[in-house]
């Protein structure tokens, strides 16, 4: 086995019996919708078929109103508008969508995002003299600007508006901007906090055109897009959320736009059907791989094309960038590594925190990832050059990272970004007090348990239990991710049906069987089994997921196993 394994108590019984009252669903998945605090049959149907009309007010978003008259202003007196994005999938979603419906409204606007390594994240000074260079009047930040207080000062004294369009977590202070829209600042009354760079973006698009007079049906091409930023970004998938990505993955299913049909199509993906981990694992990186490599205006241009073919000669330009940046990421990773098997004592340091000169700063951010998985705890790596380091840090299910980065921002120069992941800059004399610091702040919250690898397990079940209505009820959970993971089941005492083997780069594939019941199982990376198994009829006790697979253009469940323990 290689995770400890959690298996969840079952849902109040009375909770159950409800809501099989109301629906004709399995008993265990009835448990999985409490779980989800899911138990009135109007709460429950909204969860299974998500309706655009579900959609909340736009307007209920502090200064939405605002943001909406200065940009019909702009419309009217035909001002200059740039939209400002971060140079990440959620950043460039958003600024496409927000680029291409103000242009289709007769808007004169254009674009800027910002260099990596030239320009820093977020909203800069040589962002804005850029756009006071292009008589720009109105800028409107995606996916930043929360915390650019001296930026938008800066921006105020050269004659700009500025609307910041946010989702991060502000600082102690906001931007003095025309309107600030973000549902996690205080002000803010929105129902629902979690959306993703590109959802508030969407939001504001979705408050302008009700105010124009256009319904919610004009903006419904502008879904797929959504769908791309929102699952990349790693947000809650519940409520607004949930919505946005059904309908953008039937878009992207059945009538993506030219840049996510090239997309697509080079990433050999196309006949399949698109979800939520094809996004996040496939589609990002790819998107992701010029703002790491060169420039993330290649992928505004990719997904705002009007041309197949230019979409296609681009999408072409991301696939080589990805290999680029994959085998950057390689080496950092192994050198990473090295610098913690020979130098660090992970019985006393919780939290990984790496600095070497001259790493990509494009890729430090998936390192860490990279490493925060293979050790089971928050690790923050940052690229030095000049004096100066610029770090990403991601965390663990279990500790704050950016609450952390906030109690020791004494000793950095900047900082944002969430509880699961944020950047970071800091001067390197600072480093090893940093180390300390947050070190000390780890050992407050992070216990020997959290950082034992665990496998959580919603319920047990046997193969009889996976019948067709079962898999029915169950496709409708679906689009899985943050607040809605995959359904984890174990069933124990089951059979090896025949001879396993090793295909692709060491997945292990086989056959597994109990009474009678014989299903398809896939286990990822876990090749090294077969030779543990004593023999082909072996017993084992299996943690996995269902999930559909198809080949050659059929269609069959299929069990993905995460964990074994051979009986």
């Amino acid at each position: 086995m290689l995770y400890r394994w959690i298996l969840k108590h079952s849902a109040d019984d009375n909770k159950i019996s409800e809501i099989l009252n109301h629906f004709n669903i399995s008993p265990i998945l009835a448990s999985l919708l409490v779980d989800l605090s899911l138990e009135t049959k109007d709460e429950i149907e909204n969860f299974f078929n998500p309706q655009l009309s579900q959609l909340h007010d736009p307007f209920k978003m502090h200064n939405m109103d605002i943001a909406v008259n200065r940009i019909i202003e702009a419309l009217r007196k035909g001002e200059n508008m740039l939209v400002y994005g971060d140079y990440d999938v959620d950043g460039t979603t958003g600024v496409s969508i927000l680029y291409e419906a103000i242009f289709k409204l007769g808007g004169k606007v254009s674009f800027y995002i910002p260099n990596r390594i030239t320009d820093g994240y977020g909203l800069s000074m040589q962002g804005i003299k850029t756009a006071k260079e292009r008589k720009t009047d109105l800028i409107i930040t995606v996916d930043c600007g929360i915390t650019a207080v001296e930026e938008v000062k800066f921006a105020n004294e050269c004659g700009l508006d500025v609307i910041i369009c946010d989702h991060h977590e502000p600082s102690d202070s906001l931007p003095e901007a025309v309107a600030v829209l973000d549902p996690k600042i205080k002000e803010c009354q929105y129902p629902f906090k979690e959306l993703a760079g590109v959802g508030v973006a969407f939001k504001l698009l979705q408050a302008l055109y009700s105010k124009l007079g256009y319904g919610i049906e004009e903006l419904e091409s502008y879904l797929d897009l959504v769908a791309v930023g929102t699952a990349a970004d790693i947000v809650s998938l519940r409520d607004e959320n949930r919505i946005l990505v059904k309908y953008g993955l039937e878009r992207l299913n059945k009538n993506p736009r030219n840049g996510l049909f090239a997309l697509l199509e080079s990433s050999s993906l196309l006949g399949r059907e698109i979800n939520v981990s094809l996004i996040v694992f496939v589609l990002a990186p790819r998107i992701n791989a010029v703002g790491r490599m060169s420039n993330a205006k290649k992928a505004v241009h990719l997904l705002t094309s009007s041309s197949l073919q230019q979409a296609r000669n681009i999408a072409r330009i991301l696939e080589s960038e990805n290999k680029i940046r994959r085998g950057i990421d390689d080496t950092t990773c192994q050198e990473a590594i090295k610098i913690i098997e020979e130098n660090m004592d992970l019985e006393k340091e919780k939290i990984i925190v790496l600095a070497k000169n001259d790493w990509h700063p494009g890729v430090i951010g998936i390192v860490a990832s990279r490493i925060m998985e293979k050790y089971n705890r928050p690790s923050i790596l940052i690229s030095l050059k000049d004096g100066l380091g610029k770090g990403s840090a991601r965390s663990t299910l279990n500790f704050d990272i950016y609450e952390a980065l906030y109690s020791v921002s004494d000793l950095l120069e900047n900082f944002g970004g969430h509880k699961f992941a944020a950047g970071l800059t800091i001067c390197e004399d600072n480093l090893d007090q940093f180390k300390e610091a947050i070190n000390r702040i780890s050992n407050e919250y992070i216990t020997e348990e959290d950082l034992t690898p665990k496998l959580e397990i919603q319920r047990e079940i046997s193969l009889n239990d996976l019948d067709a209505n079962f898999l029915k009820w169950l496709k409708l959970f679906a689009p899985y991710g943050p607040q809605n993971r995959r359904p984890v089941f174990l069933t124990r005492n089951i059979q090896i049906a025949g001879n396993a083997s090793i295909v692709g780069n060491n997945h292990l594939k086989l056959k597994v069987k109990q009474d009678g019941i014989v299903i398809d199982a896939i286990a990822y990376n876990l090749g090294e089994i077969k030779y543990k198994l004593k023999s082909a009829n072996q017993s084992i006790d299996s943690a996995f997921v269902i999930e559909e697979n198809t080949w050659n253009g059929q269609t069959t469940i299929q069990m993905r196993i995460k964990d074994i323990n051979i009986l």
